[in-house]
Order: C-alpha cells, then sequence, then structure tokens
C-alpha cells in the first residue's frame, strides 16, 4: 500500500512540474488546455494521495494500538507511531492547502481578477511543498512498515 502512495503523489508531482511548464507557454496555442488539464489532473492525484497516506496512517495505528493493548506490548510502540503522525500530518495539510490554492488561483488569474506573479508563486511552492511532503512520507511510511512488521513478529512468536 506504502509503495501505491508513493507511485501516485510522486506521479501527481511530475504532471504537476508538467503543468508548470505549460503555465509559461500559455500564449501558445493549445498551451492552456494543457497546462489546464495536466493542473486538474495533479491537484487531484495529489490531494488524493495525500489524504489516503494520512488515513493509512490512521488505519494502521489504530491496528498497532489494538495489537499492542491485546499482547501487552510497550506503550512506546503506539507513541511512536504518534509521533509519525504529529511529523507527517501538518506537512500533508499545508501541501494539500498550497496545492488547491494555486489550482484556485489559477482561474483568478486566467479571469484577469488576480496578477499573474501569485499563481506563479503559489505554483512553485506547491510544487516544492509537495517534493517536501513526498520525501516526509516515504520516510515515515518506511518507518511505520518497520515498526508494523516488528510488531507482527512479536505477535506471531
Amino acid at each position: 500500500m506504502a509503495r501505491a502512495l508513493l507511485t501516485s503523489i510522486l506521479l501527481g508531482v511530475v504532471i504537476q512540474c508538467g503543468a508548470v511548464y505549460y503555465g509559461y507557454l500559455v500564449p501558445r496555442p493549445g498551451a492552456f488546455s494543457r497546462h489546464f488539464t495536466l493542473a486538474l489532473v495533479s491537484t487531484f492525484l495529489l490531494s488524493l494521495g495525500h489524504s489516503m497516506t494520512m488515513f493509512f496512517f490512521i488505519g494502521t495505528g489504530k491496528h498497532i494500538k489494538e495489537l499492542v493493548q491485546e499482547h501487552g506490548l510497550s506503550g512506546e510502540i503506539v507513541r511512536e507511531m504518534i509521533l509519525y503522525k504529529n511529523k507527517l500530518f501538518p506537512v500533508i495539510m499545508l501541501a494539500i492547502g498550497v496545492t488547491m490554492a494555486q489550482f484556485i488561483l489559477g482561474g483568478g488569474t486566467h479571469t484577469r481578477v488576480l496578477p499573474v506573479w501569485l499563481h506563479h508563486t503559489f505554483g512553485w511552492a506547491a510544487v516544492v511543498s509537495n517534493l517536501y511532503c513526498l520525501a516526509l512520507e516515504a520516510k515515515y511510511l518506511v518507518s511505520n512498515s518497520r515498526l508494523m512488521n516488528s510488531v507482527y513478529q512479536t505477535v506471531d512468536r
């Protein structure tokens, strides 16, 4: 599951970079439709991927908590899972928020209500925040898998 989540987020970031590229070509014929389509797809993929990652951590955390209580394991395991969520969730929410804001601001830019520089700034902020978020998600998904495997090995003994 972790691989699928990371793959969808990586794909979203790559598509988002394509949207940024076509955004700078907008005066050319066909560039706007490509820019808009790629922005829509990347916004959807990134929002879904990040949200599903949060739900994955919530679900695995609940499962591990139940196993710890059931088998009398150390409460440190649960605290470690909570630490992962506390470090990751604010960054995920920021990445989702900036990604959605840049897509929405694109409409304001297209209708000439907002300046282009604002959409450019949020576009680059979205790319950077999603890359940073992807790196953190990879780190904590690997740590989460290791923790879950150690719990499962202890329980199966």
